[in-house]
Parts: structure tokens; sequence; C-alpha cells
């Protein structure tokens, strides 16, 4: 992943005169799949593994839940979705991201998805998996021993995208995807791809390669800006964090986020953390919780949502 990053970062900024073809991008993202996860705080809590949400649905339509130990416990639920530039990653690798909130008594859900292959999957059904998921979490939270009210939805990268998305959609129903129950108590987008609509008309990849990460319809600019969180950002009104730093490879998302609050005149909250060192880049609070930058933001949405309860 992080040889994906640095060829990506050098792309979309514009430092790299080559075009990424389908199978380059393949290559670089191949690792992105593999489960790298040892033991974590989380597998010490009671959890329950692969549960479907789907009905006669893949291995891919599934979520993990992990309960905060009863000393600690909140009764509020954080929902995560994790990105993987909307080809690859894994909810696996996101159990030390989840330990962070687990030892804070926050019950955490890790959402996994089908992803994006090109042809017969694309981003609009990795939107409706994330709604079913969250559709069947408030159908069913008493039974999963879950608070349906208080349920916070965070996701990284492109994650951030299928997090914003459903939120908007829960606000409003004309969204061509959208989640029929689920209702956030708060939103956190870390390092969030945002403007999707504007993906197919990057120059810095050739026509598989946009294919590949897109999906045949990357030309039909319609269809990609209903599919972008930024068309419909007005919608979701509640309360929202965005975090990025100064490394983070698509910043400007993060700063376009804050840029669209600023002009609507609402309230958001913006981590934004200013360092040169290379491991605080996109997405290090997920991906690196240890370091202290990292710390920094996830103490930021901790705030954030006990500000909430």
């Amino acid at each position: 992943m992080k040889r994906a990053l640095i060829i990506l970062s050098l792309i979309l900024a514009g430092g790299c005169s080559m075009k990424v073809s389908r199978p380059m991008l393949k290559f670089f993202l191949a690792g992105s799949n593999v489960v790298r996860v040892g033991a974590t705080y989380a597998d010490s809590c009671r959890n329950i593994r692969s549960v479907p949400y789907v009905q006669g649905g893949t291995e891919m339509q599934v979520l993990d839940i992990f309960y905060a130990d009863d000393a600690v416990r909140r009764n509020a639920v954080l929902v995560d979705i994790h990105g993987g530039f909307y080809v690859a990653g894994r909810r696996e690798n996101n159990t030390p991201f989840a330990s962070v909130f687990l030892r804070e008594g926050y019950d955490v859900v890790l959402v996994e998805y089908r992803h994006n292959n090109g042809s017969t999957i694309d981003v609009s059904h990795e939107l409706a998996d994330c709604a079913s998921a969250l559709d069947y979490l408030a159908r069913n939270a008493d039974s999963l021993g879950l608070n349906r009210d208080r349920m916070f939805l965070t996701g990284d990268s492109a994650g951030g995208h299928l997090v914003l998305y459903m939120a908007e959609g829960s606000a409003d129903k004309s969204l061509p995807v959208h989640p029929e129950e689920f209702v956030p108590a708060g939103v956190m987008l870390n390092c969030p791809a945002y403007n999707y609509g504007s993906y197919g008309k990057s120059e810095g990849f050739t026509k598989g390669a946009l294919k590949y990460y897109i999906g045949p319809r990357y030309a039909d600019d319609s269809w990609m800006q209903s599919m972008s969180p930024r068309t419909y950002f007005s919608s979701y009104t509640g309360p929202l964090l965005v975090s990025t730093c100064t490394r983070d490879f698509i910043r400007g998302e993060s700063l376009l986020v804050k840029a669209d609050a600023d002009s609507l005149g609402r309230a958001l909250t913006f981590v934004d953390i200013a360092s040169d060192d290379r491991r605080v880049s996109h997405v290090h609070n997920v991906i690196a919780v240890n370091l202290p930058e990292s710390r920094e933001v996830n103490d930021a949405m901790l705030e954030f949502m006990e500000g909430l309860l």
C-alpha cells in the first residue's frame, strides 16, 4: 500500500509525468487485500466475526462486531468503513484502529463490502453494500446488543466517501443509494475521498486504470456526479469531523470539504496535522495508531463523540 500511495501522490500532485496503467495499479495495490494484523486488543474483546448483512450474500458482504469491556462500556457504537482506492483493503486491517476506541468503551463494527472489479461491480454496489450493512445494524441493534441511537460513522480514504454518502442518504432519500433506517449520531472522515465526480477526468491515469478503479462508467459525467459525496454535501447537516495532514496525498479533498462547509455556514470540526514526518501521511491515524500525531487525531475523534453523548 505504501508503494501505491507514493506513486499516486506523485501522479495526483503533478510530480510524475508517467500515467498509471491498470497492470501497474493492480501491482501497487496487490498487497492491500492481504490481512497483516496480528493479535490486537480488539481480538481480546468479546466479538462476533463475519456476520452476514445480506441474505445469500458473498464472503465480502459481512461485518465484525466487537464489544467493549463492561467495566468501561459507554453504550455507544463506532461503525468503521475501510478505504482501499475502491478496489482493495480489508476490514481486519483496521482492528488496531478499532482497539483505540474499544479501550475507551465504544463498541466497534468493522464493515466489509465488495470491491469494484472494473466491470460488474462499481462504487454504486459498494455504496449499496454499506447501506445494507448499516440498515442491518439499525434493524437488529437490540438482538445484537448495540445502541441504535448512538451509532457513529467513520471512514478513511475511499471509506470516507462511502461514509459521507451514507450520511447524506440517511437525510435525503432521493440519493440514488441510501440507507432506509440507519441514522448516524455523528460522522468522522479521515483523509476522505470527496469530489468523486471529478475522478474520471484525471490525466494521471490511463483509460484502463480509470476503468479498473472506477469501472466502465468513469466517462459518464452525470453518473459520476450522482455517486459523488460533494454533489449532496448540503443534505447532511449533522455533526461532522474531518482530519487530514500535511503529507496526505489527497489533502486537497479535505480542504475542499472544509471550504464547502464554510460556504454553507455549517459547523465542522477540522483536524489538520502539520508534520513532515513521512510516517504521518494518508490515514496515518488508522494504519499507525501509536504515532503521537495519530493519537492526536483519534483523541479528537473521542472528544467529538463524547460531546454528542
